[in-house]
C-alpha cells in the first residue's frame, strides 16, 4: 500500500486535529497509510458499514510500519462482534476501536479519533489518561496508587500517567506540561472537592492554553461498584451482617462533595441491605468518633459497630479514620479501597473499570 500523503488544506480548525486524506481516497476493508505533517504515520480503514478507524502504522512488535497491510476483520468479546484488524508480520490481532490486542494482553496498538468535514478524513492521537491522585508520603499508600495506575494502564490504548495534587511529584501541571497533545485528567479521588474544582481545573485550563485540548473527567464516587468493594473489604475485616455499619470518609468544606459521600452511604446500605450512617475524619460533621458514639448508642445488646472507610489507599488519614473509631468504641475498621491485607483483590477489578469509563466518558461529552 503506498503512503498517501495528507491533504494540505486548512481543515483542521480545532487543537490537535490534522487533515489526513479525503473520504474518496479509502476503499472499504483496505487500510491507507497516512504520512502527517509532523512525520507520524496513521493507518486509516473504511468499513463496508461507513465506520471509519484509525491507528498508529507502526507494529507493536516489531516498530515496522506495515499496520496498513493488516488484514481486517471481526472478533466477538462481551458477546457483539468487534472490529479488528491484524499484524501483517505475526498475526496479532488488536481491537480497532480501543487498540486492545486480542493475542497478547501486555501490548496495544494506539488508536487515533476520526472524524469528516466537507470529504476530509480528520485525525488526532487519543488523549492522555492523567491519573490525578493526592499524593502520600505513606509507602503503602503509594504502592498502592502506583499499582492502580499500572493496572488501568495494561492494555489500554492511551498514554497513562500519574500525577499528584499534594505531597508526592509529578504535580498534574508539570505532567499535563510535557504531553505533546490532548489530555483528560481523571481524578483518583472520591468525590469532587477544591482540588476537582480547583487544581485540576486549572491544570486543565492549564494545557488549553498551551493550545492543547484538555477536559477533567468526573471524580470515582459515588459509584455502586465502590459500594461492592466496600462490603468486600467488610467481610475481609470480620464484619456481619448483623453488626451496625459506620462509612467514614475524608470530608470536605465543599457541600457537592458532603452530599456524595451521603450518596455513597446510601449505596452501601442499599448492597448491603441494611441501614448506613455516615461520619468524616475531618471538615464536616458528624466526626466518626460521633458516628460511632451514636451507632452504639443504638445498638442492641451485643451488636457490634463496625467502621467501612471511605478511603481510596492507606495513608495519614486511615490512621487517624482508624485510631478515632476504636477509641470512640467502634469493634472492627476496614482496610481503604486498595490495598486490601494479602494479595488477592488489592487492585479491585471495579476501580480500574471506574477509571477507564470516566475516561471514556469525558472523551465522549467534553473533547470531539
Amino acid at each position: 500500500m503506498s503512503l498517501t500523503e495528507a491533504p494540505t488544506i486548512d481543515a483542521a480548525r480545532d487543537a490537535g486535529w490534522v487533515p489526513a486524506c479525503t473520504l474518496g481516497e479509502l476503499e472499504p476493508l483496505w487500510g491507507e497509510a497516512v504520512l502527517l505533517p509532523d512525520g507520524r504515520q496513521c493507518a486509516l480503514f473504511l468499513l463496508p458499514d461507513g465506520r471509519l478507524f484509525a491507528t498508529d502504522n507502526q507494529d507493536p512488535l516489531t516498530g515496522a510500519m506495515v499496520m496498513s497491510r493488516g488484514l481486517v476483520g471481526t472478533r466477538t468479546a462481551g458477546g457483539e462482534p468487534r472490529p479488528t484488524i491484524a499484524s501483517p508480520l505475526h498475526k496479532d490481532v488488536f481491537d480497532l476501536a480501543t487498540g486492545r490486542c486480542f493475542t497478547d494482553g501486555s501490548r496495544r496498538l494506539p488508536v487515533w479519533r476520526t472524524r469528516v468535514e466537507d470529504g476530509v478524513v480528520l485525525v488526532s492521537p487519543q488523549p492522555a489518561l492523567v491519573a490525578a491522585s493526592h499524593g502520600t508520603s505513606d509507602p503503602e499508600g503509594r504502592a498502592a496508587i502506583a499499582a492502580l495506575v499500572a493496572a488501568v494502564g495494561e492494555g489500554c490504548t492511551p498514554e497513562v500517567a500519574a500525577a499528584f495534587v499534594d505531597v508526592q511529584q509529578p504535580s498534574v501541571l508539570a505532567t499535563t506540561g510535557r504531553l505533546p497533545g490532548a489530555a483528560i485528567i481523571v481524578p483518583l479521588l472520591l468525590s469532587a472537592g477544591y482540588h476537582v474544582h480547583v487544581d485540576l481545573a486549572e491544570a486543565a485550563q492549564a494545557h488549553r492554553d498551551a493550545g492543547h485540548e484538555a477536559a477533567v473527567a468526573e471524580p470515582l464516587g459515588p459509584d455502586p461498584r465502590i459500594a461492592a468493594v466496600l462490603a468486600r473489604r467488610l467481610r475481609e475485616a470480620g464484619a456481619t451482617p448483623a453488626d451496625r455499619v459506620v462509612l467514614a470518609a475524608a470530608g470536605s468544606t465543599d457541600g457537592g462533595a458532603v452530599a456524595a459521600c451521603h450518596n455513597a452511604a446510601a449505596l452501601l446500605a442499599r448492597e448491603l441491605g441494611a441501614p448506613v450512617t455516615i461520619g468524616f475524619v475531618s471538615a464536616a460533621r458528624p466526626s466518626v468518633a460521633d458516628a460511632v458514639r451514636q451507632a452504639r448508642a443504638a445498638a442492641a445488646p451485643r451488636q457490634r459497630v463496625v467502621v467501612a472507610s471511605y478511603l481510596l489507599a492507606p495513608g495519614y488519614f486511615q490512621g487517624v479514620l482508624r485510631d478515632g473509631a476504636l477509641a470512640a468504641g467502634a469493634d472492627i475498621v476496614s482496610s481503604p479501597l486498595l490495598g486490601a491485607p494479602g494479595p488477592a483483590d488489592v487492585t479491585p477489578a471495579e476501580l480500574v473499570d471506574i477509571v477507564r469509563e470516566r475516561y471514556a466518558a469525558a472523551l465522549s461529552s467534553r473533547i470531539r
